[in-house]
């Protein structure tokens, strides 16, 4: 049976065009590993929030992996800093798509703190067990953005309560790792190192010509990139400024940077501010802005670049080191995180400090103007990303936490399930506790009164109910704690397969209890008839007959009574709508009147003696 795992992506959808500015390297993350979780026999959907009308509300992403879009705020675009207020809703949404499915889910995978908002809730109300991949820390964030930071000041207060709360967390490399660990107080055995990854069958080498070609770039000019999302923190004014230090000694050399808006009058403030820094570095035309690409055409970017650079102050992870590495292109990054984790210095490329352009440019015309080693390099650079950043591998690493987790705690499930019903059960105690004390007290005398005057009581039920009446007969012809007591005349009405069958195809199983009713009953017995519902026929059938003959009649019931309690003398309804738990009151019940009849009938022995001594005597 396919396991089903629910991806939760509040603004990072699959779907999305990347370069912009809340998609990047989520979104991929999210769609490879589905895809790749797909292939290895899980069923995952994917939830995001609506940013626009047209859409569906669920989309087939790849064979396996389902989007599904939740409404929350608006259905437009909204900046992930302003999502908090949403996220309320957002579960609220989820959990009814969730029911109105009927979706059994084994485990949910949070993405981002606010979804893991959202996974916290879940779990509370579904008991679906949760990981967390956090992408990007809110503690790191304000440590390198200051007040610049946007994002709710609770941030790092709730972030702290999901790792609490989760299973397991997934740090993406050591430096991730570190930051839960010092930053956040996470317990080691709660995390579990998994990188990022790329797709050989989406990165791989192109002939540098061919790839220029393919781009409409002139074939005598030198390239280096930067791509990834316009935002102030991947410090893509550092490499516009190392540029600018360079470009007069290598006159052929050309920076593209590819994502964002790169319209002549950009709404992006960033790729505004960008421009004019390359217009005040005098680098303007040696600075190319394409805005964003498609995925598909990405790989001609890496190829036709001699280095990929990225520094950013911070960067969890980065997943368009590995990209360039795959397509044979070696990197120069910032020397934090993830891009100190998956750049090997001197071997793939080269780790530089973050915001030291004047460093970051000799490094640059150091490589560039060294053919040997950027050759080199390439190579290393494919063979290491394909032996350990493939998305298949790192998808199997995910698998394989989730199957050290679900079995876990589906065994949790299970005992948190049981304590469920137990505490269901308690609490109808508790209520008939309250209600039926002396309605039980009142049938426990009438049935004295029926076998003191040597008269007997009938019992009957229905299924699970005939087995609690033949117990009750038991308990009473037999004994019930008082040992060597007389016999009662209690009898169960016959449910022997030999006699139903025979008088239901002469009668109907309707009439069957009413039969022996109308045989074996007479003025002044006692029916007592065990129903759940109080709406079975034979029940109802067999309580008429008896008032029809003048017997004492009572009924233990459940939920409203039903029918059959308009035809008692005396109704115990146990006060709930769960068939399980009115039996197992009815059961108690049972027991307290056996306790109350042995003790009452004893009672009464010495007192119908001396009646017997007094005939004599006369």
């Amino acid at each position: 049976m396919r396991k089903k795992i629910a991806f939760i992506s509040d603004h990072a959808s699959p779907l999305s065009t990347l370069g912009g500015v809340d998609s990047g390297g989520q979104n991929v993350y999210v769609a490879e590993v589905a895809r790749s979780l797909a292939t290895m026999g899980y069923f995952v959907d994917i939830y995001t929030r609506r940013e626009q009308t047209e859409i569906a509300e669920v989309v087939d992403f790849a064979p396996g992996v389902r989007v599904i879009h939740i409404t929350a705020g608006p259905p437009t675009p909204i900046p992930k800093e302003e999502l908090f207020i949403y996220m309320t809703e957002f579960s609220e949404q989820m959990i009814n798509f969730i029911d109105e499915e009927q979706l059994d889910y084994d485990l949910v995978h949070a993405h981002f703190w606010l979804s893991g908002m959202v996974a916290m809730d879940i779990k509370r109300q579904l008991n679906i067990p949760f990981v967390i991949t956090f992408h990007a820390l809110g503690a790191v964030r304000r440590i390198h953005q200051g007040e610049a930071d946007k994002f709710p000041k609770q941030r790092e207060q709730i972030e702290q309560e999901i790792i609490w709360h989760a299973e397991k967390i997934i740090a993406e490399c050591p430096n991730d790792m570190k930051d839960l660990m010092e930053l956040y107080y996470a317990p080691q055995e709660k995390l579990e190192i998994i990188p990022c990854g790329f797709n050989p069958s989406d990165f791989y080498p192109i002939p540098k010509d061919e790839a220029k070609e393919t781009l409409g770039l002139a074939p005598h000019y030198q390239y280096v990139l930067q791509l990834g999302r316009i935002v102030p923190r991947k410090g893509i004014d550092n490499v516009i400024e190392a540029f600018a230090h360079i470009h007069q000694d290598m006159p052929l050399l050309r920076l593209l940077i590819v994502g964002g808006n790169a319209e002549e009058k950009p709404i992006d403030t960033e790729m505004e501010r960008l421009q004019n820094l390359c217009r005040e570095k005098g680098v303007e035309q040696q600075v190319m802005f394409t805005g964003n690409k498609e995925r598909e055409i990405l790989k001609y970017y890496y190829s036709a670049s001699d280095i990929f650079i990225t520094t950013p102050w911070y960067e969890p992870f980065g997943i368009t080191p590995l990209e360039a590495m795959a397509c044979g292109t070696p990197v120069i990054g910032s020397d934090v995180g993830g891009i100190a984790f998956t750049v090997r210095k001197n071997e793939t490329g080269k780790l530089v400090p973050p915001k030291r352009p004047e460093l970051l440019a000799k490094e640059m015309l150091s490589l560039l103007t060294n053919k040997n080693q950027l050759k080199t390099m390439s190579k290393q650079a494919i063979e290491y990303v394909r032996n350990t950043f493939t998305w298949k591998t790192v998808s199997e690493q995910i698998g394989e936490l989730y199957e050290k987790i679900i079995p876990v705690c589906r065994d949790k499930k299970k005992l948190q399930h049981l304590k469920e019903y137990f505490h269901q059960a308690s609490q109808t105690f508790i209520k008939a506790a309250e209600v039926l004390p002396q309605q039980i007290a009142t049938v426990a005398e009438e049935m004295c009164q029926v076998l003191a005057t040597d008269r007997k009581i009938l019992i009957c039920g229905n299924g699970g109910s005939a087995a609690e009446s033949q117990h009750f007969v038991a308990e009473l012809v037999g004994r019930f704690e008082i040992p060597k007591r007389a016999g009662y005349a209690v009898m169960s009405l016959n449910t022997d397969n030999a006699v139903l069958t025979a008088w239901a195809n002469d009668f109907g199983y309707d009439h069957v209890f009413q039969r022996q009713v109308q045989s074996l009953g007479n003025s002044g017995d006692m029916l007592i008839c065990l129903s759940t519902s109080g709406n079975s026929p034979n029940i109802i059938h067999a309580l008429k007959e008896a008032n029809d003959k003048g017997m004492v009649t009572v009924n233990l019931l459940g939920k409203d009574g039903g029918k059959a309690a308009q035809y008692a003398d005396i109704n115990i309804v146990v006060p709930s709508e769960d068939t399980g738990r009115i039996q197992e009151v009815h059961l108690h019940i049972i027991h307290q009147l056996c306790w109350l009849v042995e003790n009452q009938m004893e009672e009464m022995v010495p007192a119908k003696q001396d009646k017997k001594i007094s005939k004599l005597i006369a």
